[in-house]
């Protein structure tokens, strides 16, 4: 399945998350978004999301 990279500032390294874990978000400047839980530490990461993630995610 595919997976999305995201970045965990809690642990400092990246980690790749599964595409139906994520939640595509709009952020207050209209921007697309993805928010997901970091698996081992269990905080929130952001992600501004690209043309091509955002069209992965619909």
């Amino acid at each position: 399945m595919a997976t999305i990279k995201f970045y965990s500032v809690k642990s400092r390294k990246s980690v790749e998350v599964d595409v139906s874990k994520v939640k595509k978000v709009t952020l207050k400047n209209g921007r697309p978004a993805a928010e997901a839980i970091d698996p081992e530490t269990g905080t929130k990461m952001f992600k501004i999301l690209s043309a091509a993630d955002a069209a992965m995610l619909k």
